[in-house]
């Protein structure tokens, strides 16, 4: 049984590898595939799409991280590639990671009915608010079916990535070394070497 974890990844980063590998172990998945976003339509990514896809592939290896929303219509929206994802597992329900922040807006995201009638989410902690476990039971009452992951909270981000590059600072132990090298050689997260989205088949 596989479980998915969506994200821009920009850049992929340690902690994102180590809920990965906790999340198989606790909840006994073959795999924990990556699906990097083409096109996320509530943020515009400072780095093309390919480069965060080529990113995760160092860092998981290829055969751990999915193109699929780069096939898909734009912007990308989750629940279009939940259901082409079970289409090509052929699978009743796909399981979904996802933090607590994320999962509290659910609702807000476009056609979540669809993601109700077709996900089992594992829910990442994070630090939040005394309104967790109220929001947690809200969700729940609506039908949303999820479980909580034992996982200690790790204080790694992509944008405290982003901004210790831009500053020009070490980022040695919070991504991987053939991802760190990829961005110094293309010189990602520079501003003055943006480089502009373009699909591609990789």
């Amino acid at each position: 049984m596989k479980c998915y974890f969506f994200g821009t990844f920009n850049p992929i980063h340690s902690a994102h590898l180590e809920i990965a590998r906790k999340v198989r172990e606790q909840f006994n998945f073959e795999d924990v595939i990556f699906v990097v976003a083409y096109a996320p339509p509530h943020k515009i990514p400072d780095t093309a799409p390919y480069d965060r896809l080529k990113m995760a592939q160092l860092a998981a290896g290829r055969k751990n991280v999915s193109d699929i929303e780069f096939f898909l219509p734009v912007p990308s929206y989750s629940y279009n590639t939940v259901l082409e994802l079970k289409k090509r597992d052929k699978t009743e329900r796909i399981n979904f990671i996802m933090g607590y922040d994320a999962f509290f807006k659910i609702e807000g995201w476009k056609n979540p009915q669809i993601l109700k009638d077709n996900v089992n989410f594992i829910i990442i902690p994070r630090r939040c608010s005394d309104n967790c476990e109220k929001s947690l039971s809200h969700l729940k009452e609506r039908g949303w079916k999820f479980e909580i992951a034992n996982i200690d909270f790790m204080n790694i981000s992509s944008n405290m990535i982003r901004e210790r590059l831009y500053e020009n600072k070490d980022i040695e132990g919070l991504v991987e070394k053939k991802t760190r090298e990829y961005i110094y050689e293309h010189g990602l997260y520079r501003k003055q070497t943006q480089r502009m989205p373009e699909r591609r088949e990789i």
